[in-house]
C-alpha cells in the first residue's frame, strides 16, 4: 500500500495534520509529514501526498507532480471542538486572529462565520503584518508562537483539521473504503450527534450547530433527517429535501408525525423498513441519540431500495474475481487436428505474447482463450471478455478506457473504471474484433503498443499490464485487403496464431461431443448416443455440416433428449428440420462417382468402428450381398490409404478412417 505524505507551509501544521490522518490510517500505513523546509526524500511512487494548501505548491512540488506524483489537495476546516470559549465572547467582541499567512488567515476568519461565530469582530494578524489594532484578545489557529506582543487573553483554536470529503477521498485512493467505510462513517456521525447534544436554547450556538450540522450532513450519500425527542424537525440535508420535495428550510420546526406519518410504524420493536414515500421504496433506519442518559433526539436515514440493489451488484461485479475459468482438461477431443491445436495452446500459454484466435462461430474460441489464460502464468488475475459486436460504436472506448467524473452527460459520479483496467495483471479477451470501427482501430493500436490507457475526460496516462487475446470469425487478411481493417492492427494482433478447426474439420469427435451433451442435458440419464437414436439417425447427425459448429451440435443434443422416450429410440424423421433439409447435396454425389460404390462402401463400414480387418469386411460383404473378394477389399484398402483416407496398423489392429477420409464419407 501507498505511504501517506502531509506537506505544509509550517511545521507545526504539519505534525498536527499528520497526527489527525494517523488516527484514520497509521494501522494501515506509514504516514510522513514534511514542512516547506524540509528536504523531500520520499518515492513519489509509492506515496499519496497530501498537501495542506495552495500555498504549499512550491517549484519542488510542481516538478513532482509533473513527475506524476500522486497527490491530494487537502480541503481544511476549522475543528468545532475546540472553540468552546468563543461562544462565550459577548456579540461584537473585537478579536485578532492570528494564522501564518494571509490566505490562511482569511479563510479562517471566514469558516468562523460559516460555523455561526459571526457576532464577533476578527482583525486579521499574520507576520509581516505592520497595521494592525491593539487588542486584548487574541485567536490563534494552532499558531499561539505567533500572538504579537501585548494579547492579553489568548484562544487557540487549533489548526483547521483536514475534513471529511477529503479523508474519504483518501481512503478511496487507499483501497480502504471497504475496510474503513463504516468507521468514517460512524465517526462523522458521532460528529452530528456531539453537535446536536450541545444545542441549547441560545440563539448562537443554535446557529453554529445549524451551520456545522448542515456542512456534515450534506457531506454524506443518504437523506438524513433530525428530530428532538419531541418529534419536531431540527434539521433535513439536500438529498431529504429534494426526497420530500421541500424548499430547504421548509420542513425545519414541523413535527415528523404531521410531516411524515408514515414513519410512525417505526418503534422500538422496529428500528428499520421499508417504506413507500412519494410512490418510491425507500429502506428507512431510526436511531436514538442520547445524551445525559436520557433520549435526546433521532435520526432517520433513507436510502432508495433500488440504490440499495445497483450498490449490490457493482459490488459484486468489481470485487467477485472469477477463478474457475476453463482448462485444456474442459475441451472434448480425439481427432489428430485437435490434438495439435492443444499441444499449440500449451505452447503459446507459457509465452506473454499476443494471441489471434480463428475460427468459425461456435468452435469454442472463447474456451480455447480461457485455456491460455489458466494455464498462463496471470491464471490468478482477471480475465476480462469484451464482445465487439455486442457494443455500440459509441460506448467502446467509455467501456474499454473508462471515463472521470463529468466527462460527459449521464457520466457516473466519480467516473467508472475501463474493461482494459479491470483486466491489468491479468487477460484481455477481445472477441469478434473484426466488427471494430476503422476509428477504434486506430485507438486500439496506440494501446498495444505503448500498453497505456487515457480515461475519457481524464489528463493522465494510465499503465496496464495485461495480456491481450483476440478472436474472429472473419478472414481478417481478407478484411485487410477489403480496406475494412487495418493491415497494422492486424500484424500486431497475429503474433501467435491459433485457427479453431470447424467440427465438418474434426468429424472423429461427433460421438465424444455427443456423448457428453447428451449427459449433461439428461442430467446423467442418457450416456450413450445408440441408446438414444436410431442407426439412421446417428448417420444424419454425422453427415450434417453443421454450420453452427459444436454450439449448433449441442442444441441440436438438447432438442434431441427433450423429444426422447424411454421405450422408443428418437428415428431420423425426428431431427430438426435444418438437419433433414440439409442431406440432398448434388456435389456430394458426383464425389460418390468419382469414389466409386465399392470404395464408399468400404469407408462406411470403417466409420463408426475403431479398428476392423479385411477378414471383417469380406464377411460383411458376403452377409450383404456385396461382390466383393478379400483380395479387392484389400486392393481398395491400399487405394483409400494412398489417397489419405485410410490408415491400416499392423496386426489386427486394422483400419480406421483419417480426417480426411471422414470429411469425405459425412459428405456422401
Amino acid at each position: 500500500m501507498k505511504k501517506l505524505i502531509v506537506i505544509t507551509p509550517g511545521r507545526t501544521t504539519a505534525i498536527n495534520l499528520a497526527n489527525q490522518l494517523n488516527r484514520f490510517f497509521g494501522e494501515y500505513t506509514e504516514i510522513k509529514s514534511f514542512c516547506l523546509e524540509d528536504d523531500f526524500n520520499f518515492d513519489i511512487t509509492n506515496s499519496l501526498v497530501v498537501i495542506s494548501s495552495r500555498e504549499a505548491i512550491d517549484e519542488r512540488i510542481m516538478a513532482l507532480m509533473d513527475k506524476g506524483m500522486d497527490y491530494i489537495l487537502a480541503r481544511r476546516v476549522i475543528n468545532h471542538r475546540y472553540i468552546e470559549e468563543l461562544l462565550d465572547l459577548p456579540r461584537a467582541t473585537e478579536v485578532l486572529l492570528v494564522n501564518d499567512r494571509p490566505e490562511t488567515t482569511r479563510i479562517s476568519i471566514s469558516q468562523l462565520q460559516a460555523l455561526g461565530v459571526n457576532y464577533i469582530k476578527y482583525y486579521p494578524y499574520y507576520p509581516g503584518k505592520v497595521s494592525y489594532p491593539k487588542l486584548d484578545i487574541g485567536v490563534t489557529v494552532g499558531e499561539p508562537h505567533l500572538v504579537p506582543y501585548g494579547i492579553k487573553k489568548l484562544i487557540d483554536i487549533g489548526t483547521r483539521q483536514i475534513d471529511v470529503t477529503t479523508i474519504i477521498d483518501i481512503a478511496h485512493r487507499l483501497g480502504l473504503m471497504d475496510v474503513l467505510g463504516d468507521s468514517l462513517s460512524s465517526h462523522y456521525f458521532n460528529e452530528i450527534v456531539e453537535l446536536l447534544n450541545r444545542i441549547s436554547d441560545g440563539a448562537k450556538e443554535m446557529k453554529l450547530i445549524s451551520n456545522r450540522l448542515q456542512t456534515v450532513a450534506n457531506c454524506t450519500s443518504q437523506a438524513i433527517l433530525y428530530t428532538n425527542k419531541e418529534g419536531n424537525i431540527l434539521l433535513v440535508n439536500d438529498l431529504m429535501n429534494n426526497l420530500l420535495g421541500f424548499q430547504e428550510g421548509n420542513i425545519i420546526g414541523k413535527n415528523i408525525r404531521d410531516s411524515l406519518p408514515v414513519l410512525n410504524k417505526l418503534d422500538a420493536n422496529n428500528e428499520s423498513d421499508i417504506i413507500k414515500i412519494r410512490g418510491k421504496e425507500f429502506f428507512v433506519t431510526r436511531n436514538i441519540v442520547e445524551g445525559r442518559g436520557s433520549e435526546e433526539g433521532r435520526i432517520y436515514t433513507f436510502e432508495k431500495s433500488e440504490d440499495i440493489q445497483k450498490n449490490e451488484h457493482e459490488i459484486r461485479r468489481r470485487f467477485t474475481v472469477k477463478t474457475n475459468y476453463y482448462t485444456v482438461d474442459d475441451i472434448i477431443y480425439r481427432s489428430d487436428i485437435m490434438e495439435k491445436l492443444i499441444d499449440k495452446v500449451k505452447s503459446f500459454a507459457s509465452t506473454d505474447s499476443t494471441i489471434m484466435i480463428q475460427g468459425e462461430s461456435g468452435t469454442g474460441k472463447e474456451l480455447i482463450a480461457q485455456a491460455i489464460h489458466s494455464l498462463s502464468k496471470r491464471a490468478k488475475g482477471p480475465f476480462i471478455p469484451v464482445n465487439f459486436a455486442s457494443l455500440h460504436i459509441n460506448l467502446i472506448e467509455s467501456e474499454l478506457f473508462g471515463y472521470e467524473e463529468g466527462s460527459f452527460t449521464g457520466a457516473l459520479k466519480g467516473g467508472k473504471i475501463g474493461l482494459f483496467e479491470q483486466a491489468h495483471g491479468g487477460t484481455i479477451f477481445l472477441d469478434e474484433i473484426g466488427d471494430a470501427s476503422l476509428e477504434f482501430q486506430c485507438t486500439l493500436l496506440r494501446v498495444i503498443q505503448e500498453r497505456q490507457i487515457r480515461r475519457i475526460g481524464g489528463l493522465k496516462e494510465i499503465p496496464i499490464d495485461v495480456r491481450i487475446i483476440a478472436a474472429t470469425n472473419k478472414n481478417l487478411e481478407e478484411e485487410v485487403r477489403k480496406g475494412n481493417f487495418r493491415s497494422d492492427l492486424y500484424y500486431r494482433l497475429n503474433v501467435l496464431p491459433i485457427k479453431v478447426p470447424s467440427l465438418r474439420e474434426r468429424k472423429p469427435d461427433i460421438l465424444l461431443l455427443v456423448n457428453y451433451f447428451l449427459n449433461k442435458y439428461s442430467k446423467g440419464r442418457l450416456v450413450d448416443l445408440q441408446e438414444v437414436l436410431t442407426v439412421d439417425a446417428i448417420k444424419e447427425l454425422y453427415e450434417y455440416d453443421w454450420p453452427g459448429n459444436i454450439r449448433q451440435l449441442e442444441n441440436a443434443i438438447e432438442y434431441i433428449v427433450s423429444i426422447s422416450k424411454t421405450d422408443k429410440k428418437v428415428e431420423k424423421a425426428d431431427l430438426p428440420d435444418y438437419i433433414l433439409q440439409n442431406t440432398i447435396n448434388h456435389g456430394d454425389l458426383i464425389l460418390e462417382e468419382v469414389l466409386g460404390e465399392n470404395m464408399v462402401w468400404i469407408l462406411d463400414k470403417i466409420k463408426n468402428l475403431d479398428g476392423v480387418g479385411r477378414r471383417y469386411l469380406a464377411k460383411c460383404a458376403e452377409e450383404e450381398k456385396v461382390p466383393l473378394t478379400e483380395g479387392q477389399i484389400r486392393n481398395l484398402l491400399n487405394t483409400g490409404q494412398s489417397l489419405g483416407l485410410i490408415v491400416s496398423r499392423p496386426g489386427r489392429k486394422g483400419s480406421y478412417l483419417t480426417e480426411k477420409g471422414y470429411i469425405i464419407i459425412s459428405k456422401i
